[in-house]
């Protein structure tokens, strides 16, 4: 039977994000120590390395995805292979993460040393190749084959839309349809396949599993541009890891792009190399684009939030959509950090 809506704690500024793992947090020690288990499942020379990733992930956004889509109520233990499909999700995010750290020349992420800047680039390369043949090892292990196949089509989605996003760099600026496709593949890709994993795996009729996967990948596309904004706009004592890092790679994310579309087209070309030749030399990047740029973000990031809404409103449960639906207001309330320059 399913609790009142009134069951979901309602979340305020100060404590949305505990409000979404409190319910959760069994389901949270039992992949931690899933995890921690399969460190050893690697050759003795990569351990440390797995241990140090696995000691530095971030808030398990994708996890949280699989659990609150598998769960009728904050009283339900997620069976095995749930905790399973977790681990799996969260596996490929950080080898994605591994691989990002060394095409953005990253130093410091969730406030402390990189993989790429403690270890170097090729031992970079290769934890994360690691990583991800893990997680594949992992889905091949479920009896039903569509486990594996939904994780190794997204995994190579998601491995696509860096690729794509790497051809792009230091040539002309994509179109915004292009990028909106990138980030679809890069990151949305696995905001979708982890609620699908849960709503699969929990016996879900197949038209909620494709609600539920579609309200992740708007919500995964809100929060990429979200972080694309936060590389210009945000702080890195807020955000806890390197910022501007972006432009400086040559990796042209929607600010940028919607500042170029502001212009007149025959001084795009020019405008845009002044920018990152200004931002090469440690300009404000957010003082470069101007007043403007950041409402224009805002308003793409919210009708991306707006669409999920809609997607949860179609997903039955009131405690899972009361989930669903705390996990918009977050995503929403981390853009609300952004201080007005």
């Amino acid at each position: 039977m399913e609790p009142p809506a009134s069951s979901v704690p309602s979340i305020s500024n100060s404590d949305r994000f505990q409000a979404i793992l409190g319910p959760l947090q069994p389901a949270f020690d039992e992949l931690e120590a899933f995890l921690s288990g399969q460190v050893m499942s690697f050759e003795p020379e990569v351990q440390p390395l797995v241990e140090y990733c696995f000691g530095h992930s971030g808030k398990k956004l994708r996890p949280i995805l699989v659990f609150s889509t598998a769960m009728d109520s904050a009283d339900e233990f997620p069976r095995e292979s749930v905790i399973k499909a977790a681990a799996i999700v969260e596996l490929v995010h950080l080898a994605t993460l591994v691989h990002d750290d060394i095409l953005d020349e990253a130093d410091i992420r969730h406030r402390t040393e990189t993989v790429v800047s403690r270890y170097g680039a090729h031992i970079a390369v290769l934890l994360g190749d690691a990583l991800f043949s893990h997680a594949l090892h992992l889905a091949a292990t479920f009896p039903d084959v569509e486990v594996c196949r939904a994780v190794s089509m997204a995994t190579r989605q998601v491995c696509s839309g860096e690729i794509a996003q790497t051809f792009s760099r230091g040539g002309e600026a994509p179109s915004l349809s292009a990028y909106y496709r990138m980030i679809d593949l890069k990151t949305a890709e696995l905001f979708a396949v982890s609620a699908y994993l849960g709503s699969f795996l929990s016996g879900l009729p197949e038209t909620t599993s494709e609600s539920a996967s579609q309200f992740a990948r708007h919500l995964g596309i809100a929060y990429q541009i979200y972080d694309d904004a936060a590389d210009i706009f945000g702080r890195e004592s807020q955000a806890g890891k390197t910022l501007g890092t972006d432009l400086a790679t040559g990796k042209l994310t929607l600010p940028v792009l919607v500042w170029l579309e502001s212009l007149p087209e025959d001084e795009r070309s020019s405008a845009l190399k002044s920018l990152q030749e200004s931002a090469a030399k440690g300009a404000d990047q957010a003082s470069l684009l101007g007043e403007g740029v950041l409402e224009m973000v805002e308003a793409a990031f919210r009708e991306q939030l707006n669409l999920a809404k809609t997607m949860a409103g179609k997903i039955p449960g009131e405690y899972r959509k009361g989930v669903l639906l705390n996990l918009i207001d977050f995503v929403e309330s981390a853009w609300n950090k952004f201080s007005i320059r």
